[in-house]
């Protein structure tokens, strides 16, 4: 069995759990006056299913008529995770382009997640041969590009760097689907039996 946790682009088309370098996004911030600003992800994966993928790339390479089966499967958009260098997220740093100070995680917090042990994180191993970097993936920050975009203008070689292997790309998007699907209660299980309790109203005496 083959225990490398990436391989090499294929093509443009943008698989499950490929890996981009230097994605640039336009993003609006601001009210009420929106102001339009650029920012650079160092790193980049596609969250987006790939048999949602398969389906619209065979769907652009039929021939165009208008098909509703064909134009069905067309995504408008694919969805990825921001992956930050492993150094500067320790170190709560990754994020300084924004100007924002992340947490800085102990040794104890940075054990958990690079063991994927932490929900809201996923580590993925640096792989030198495909130009891979220590990343960590922060399942509260992803966005989405339309897929011609990232499939044209991002799809060479200079930012499609990998993709994660069969299972390492399952992993991830299991992980991320259950986190966003995380439910929060209002009490957690092991504090009910100490939470006080409403008193029962006494009988009347007769």
């Amino acid at each position: 069995m083959n225990a490398a946790p990436y391989k090499p682009r294929q093509d443009i088309r943008p698989p499950q759990g490929a890996i981009y370098r230097d994605i640039e996004v336009s993003v609006a911030v601001g009210g009420p006056d929106i102001d339009l600003q650029r920012w650079t992800f160092p790193y980049s994966a596609v969250m987006t299913q790939e048999c949602d993928l398969l389906q619209d790339d065979s769907a652009r390479q039929a021939e165009p008529k208008s098909d509703s089966a064909r134009d069905d499967k067309l995504l408008p958009a694919v969805l990825l995770c921001p992956a930050y260098k492993a150094a500067a997220f320790r170190n709560g740093e990754h994020l300084q382009f924004l100007g924002r100070r992340m947490q800085r995680h102990s040794s104890n917090s940075w054990r958990r997640i690079k063991s994927n042990q932490n929900a809201r994180y996923h580590y993925l191993s640096e792989w030198r041969e495909l130009q891979v970097a220590e990343l960590v993936v922060d399942f509260k920050h992803f966005f989405t590009l339309p897929i011609e975009v990232l499939r044209d203008a991002f799809g060479n070689d200079k930012h499609y760097i990998a993709r994660l292997s069969s299972l390492y790309r399952e992993d991830l998007s299991q992980r991320f689907a259950s986190y966003l699907a995380r439910i929060g209660l209002p009490v957690q299980h092991h504090q009910l039996n100490s939470a006080p309790r409403p008193t029962e109203p006494r009988p009347s005496p007769r």
